[in-house]
């Protein structure tokens, strides 16, 4: 199976089980009708997004984001990341360029936040495949959900990193994980977590 059929699955899944899910019903609310009409980035936006960023895209992404440029309200990356379930929604590339403006928009790292992170704290939390940040302008947020938890790739590795890798921001409290190597193993996480 490829991405995109995964990614189907996944569509699937979701339309049947959003009470298992914890969401509303998405044809009663309109989300995966709206969701149906939703195009596909072209090479040429594509493109002017890796521009805009300074970016290359790892490509799955693209693949990704060819078929559909967002998701809307429809919540097409169910997940469970460190224990915790999360429904992501997939932010269009203008939704990109929008949420980069006030957020991930600068670099700050966990020390500078003495008084929600001790040095103990950032110690006992370290990974060693993601630079020690709470904001990082090298992390580019693609998904999110309840507007305050993100996924992002991650374009400026730790020592032990993979280029693709994507991270998770989790509000409240606030802290960056490590979710997956790159979009194809996240997805493929999905469908284990699924079926």
């Amino acid at each position: 199976m490829d991405l995109i059929q995964k990614i189907r699955r996944i569509e699937q899944y979701v339309v049947e089980n959003f009470e298992e899910l914890d969401m509303d019903d998405p044809i009663e609310e309109g989300y995966w009708e709206e969701y149906q009409e939703i195009p596909g980035a072209s090479q040429k936006e594509i493109e002017a997004f890796e521009k805009k960023f300074s970016i290359k895209l790892p490509k799955d992404f693209k693949e990704l984001y060819s078929y559909k440029n967002g998701s809307q309200y429809f919540s097409i990356l169910p997940s469970v990341i460190h224990g915790v379930e999360m429904s992501f929604n997939l932010m269009s590339m203008k939704q990109i360029e929008r949420t980069k403006q006030y957020f991930q928009n600068r670099d700050a790292l966990l020390t500078e936040f003495p008084d929600f992170f001790t040095e103990e704290e950032i110690e006992k939390t370290r990974d060693s495949r993601i630079k020690p940040y709470l904001f990082h302008k090298q992390w580019i947020p693609f998904a999110e959900y309840c507007d305050s938890c993100f996924l992002m790739l991650d374009f400026d590795l730790d020592k032990e990193g993979k280029e693709g890798q994507i991270l998770c921001y989790i509000h409240d409290p606030d802290e960056v994980i490590y979710a997956a190597a790159g979009l194809s193993e996240f997805v493929d996480d999905i469908l284990l977590t699924i079926d």
